[in-house]
């Protein structure tokens, strides 16, 4: 009995010390996951242009970035936001630049990070807007019941997501109280239907007029804004989860340092009209979440996942 008794000690000593270096490897994987810094970066785009001219646009950016970093950058073109969410959930993509509704989708599926969100106008949020012909007679929310209206796309978050919440806020069921709803494609083709007469009131960005007063010399006089939302916050650059937190932050200063300098300024207004960046925190997005849920959206089938 007593050589029995030793035998269990033993056996149980042998498999504390197991289980005490198998959790010391795990630990060490762990760390060595967390602490990732990658020989190459691969930053992900959704094109504003056509997907064709991502390439030239943003060659200049992964030249300047790969010189403050002291590694290689490539880059990559999703159709989508969706798609670009699931590239960098599957770590195929480093660094993401992200529509605030992406950037949820993100967080909330793959634990990607949020480092800087763009400055546009001197401002890291903006609006969407309710537009209507200056001579329909509508002069409040309450005169669009019965009328046709045309948002932009489900998947835009100032020209669906945020117009059609302040209309449920405001006793308004956008899916219900208008007599026609289109989705038109565009915020300039938006405020081109209301210009036309084509529908009676539409939702876009502020002031998405001035994208079409070359065509429409006095758009600003024939269409007129009714109401806006309340504040959006403004694009994301956000990283994938399990990179080393000192190297997102010497990304994160580089990007900083690029946007601030005369030739990054182009790059980024070129690519998607931001004048620079500013920091980010997850929480500057929970707006997006309460409305997505007030609306009860799909946000990766809007997107175009599926």
């Amino acid at each position: 009995m007593r050589n029995r008794g030793a035998w269990w000690r033993a056996a149980a000593l042998l498999l504390a010390g197991v289980l005490l270096l198998s959790g010391l490897a795990l630990a060490g994987c762990q760390r060595k996951e967390a602490a990732e810094v990658p020989k190459e970066l691969v930053i992900g785009f959704v094109p504003s242009v056509e997907a064709e001219k991502i390439p030239e646009k943003v060659a200049p950016l992964a030249e300047m970035l790969s010189k403050e970093l002291g590694i290689p950058v490539k880059h990559f073109t999703s159709a989508n936001f969706a798609g670009l969410v699931e590239a960098m959930g599957a770590k195929k993509v480093d660094v993401g630049w992200l529509n605030p509704l992406g950037y949820v989708l993100a967080r909330d599926t793959h634990g990607v990070e949020v480092i800087l969100k763009s400055v546009r106008r001197g401002s890291v949020s903006y609006k969407a807007q309710i537009v209507v012909r200056a001579d329909s007679g509508i002069n409040k929310l309450a005169d669009l019941k019965g009328k046709k209206f045309g948002f932009v796309d489900p998947g835009s978050t100032s020209g669906y997501l945020f117009p059609a919440a302040h209309l449920k806020k405001n006793n308004m069921n956008p899916e219900k109280d208008f007599s026609e709803v289109v989705f038109l494609g565009g915020h300039d083709k938006v405020i081109t239907a209301v210009y036309n007469g084509d529908v009676d009131a539409g939702a876009t960005f502020a002031d998405a007029r001035a994208r079409v007063e070359k065509t429409f010399p006095d758009v600003m006089q024939k269409v007129r804004i009714l109401e806006y939302t309340g504040d959006i916050p403004n694009d994301t650059v956000s990283v994938r989860k399990g990179l080393d937190p000192a190297f997102v932050e010497q990304v994160k200063q580089a990007l900083i340092k690029i946007a601030s300098s005369e030739e990054g300024k182009r790059i980024f207004f070129d690519l998607y009209q931001w004048d620079g960046v500013a920091e980010a925190k997850d929480s500057d997005f929970d707006i997006i979440r309460e409305t997505a849920k007030l609306m009860n959206l799909d946000i990766k089938k809007e997107l175009g996942g599926g």
